[in-house]
């Protein structure tokens, strides 16, 4: 991960606690991308999950070639994230301005009793594809 004023390293490795991160994640297209975010709004971007090892990626109930965890290493990975003090709503629509048409996938897990609450997905695929988390 190269060297920033707005993310750790800390804040993409696994939550199983028993893992290593691999070294290129996040990658620098995923990194560079919340950093934009980041900048946009002004305010923190918090990442709720970034890499994932098999094992808790399982655990978590994340899909079976998830970008989150060693299927997404080779394109530099994944983050769930909200952005302090801003709608996930409106975070996601506005990722989806601005990244859309760039290979990432793109999704939103909406939180009907907190607006600021859920999470919006980003990943680096290489094609884009969008979708809501039930």
């Amino acid at each position: 991960m190269f060297p920033n004023p707005y993310f750790k390293e800390s804040e993409f490795v696994c939550k199983c606690g028993k893992c290593q991160k691999p070294a290129n994640v996040p990658g620098d297209k995923l990194l560079n991308a919340l950093i934009e975010i980041r900048e946009l709004y002004q305010s923190p971007v918090v990442i709720n999950s970034g890499y994932r090892c098999e094992e808790h990626n399982k655990k978590v109930g994340g899909a079976a070639k998830s970008q989150h965890s060693t299927f997404g290493i080779k394109t530099g990975g994944a983050a769930d994230f909200v952005v302090k003090g801003v709608k996930t709503e409106e975070v996601f629509q506005q990722v989806m301005r601005m990244f859309k048409d760039k290979g990432f996938g793109i999704a939103i897990k909406r939180n009907k009793a907190n607006p600021y609450a859920g999470f919006v997905h980003l990943d680096t695929r290489g094609v884009f594809a969008t979708w809501e988390y039930p």
